[in-house]
């Protein structure tokens, strides 16, 4: 069985009908290798640019390569692993205003949190501090 045929200008190229993956040695893979490895499947990053990854091996490594990377620095969202598996922007922008609104809910509320000693020892909030003091019982 003859793998090349002749190109018009004169340079080999192999009979891959198929459209299969070149292997190390020049030839098109096995059909049942490529099925295997999922090299069938195309996934698409909208955060990339739109660019299709074949296969799912590929398109885990490239969430940490610097396509995506760049793309994720230009929407301005840290690219962490809460964004892994994350490829359209709409779901990449509303997960970081989820994550920054969690982040603000923890943070310190300066207005209901801080809490002062009266002079008898007593802690009390700043609101119930304020009060006591406008009253005079302070």
């Amino acid at each position: 069985k003859q793998w090349y045929q002749r190109r018009v200008r004169g340079e080999l190229v192999p009979y891959n009908p198929k459209n299969l993956p070149l292997g190390w040695d020049g030839k098109p893979i096995p059909y049942w290798l490529y099925k295997l490895h999922g090299l069938n499947l195309y996934f698409n990053c909208e955060i990339c640019g739109n660019f299709k990854y074949r296969g799912p091996k590929a398109f885990q490594r490239h969430f940490a390569e610097w396509r995506h990377a760049h793309g994720m620095r230009c929407l301005g969202i840290p690219n962490t692993a809460h964004f892994a598996n994350v490829t359209l922007i709409e779901d990449a922008r509303a997960l970081w205003e989820k994550i920054k609104a969690e982040k603000n809910k923890d943070k310190f509320q300066k207005e209901t949190e801080e809490e002062f000693e009266d002079s008898h020892g007593n802690v009390v909030s700043r609101k119930v501090y304020n009060d006591l003091k406008r009253q005079g019982l302070l």
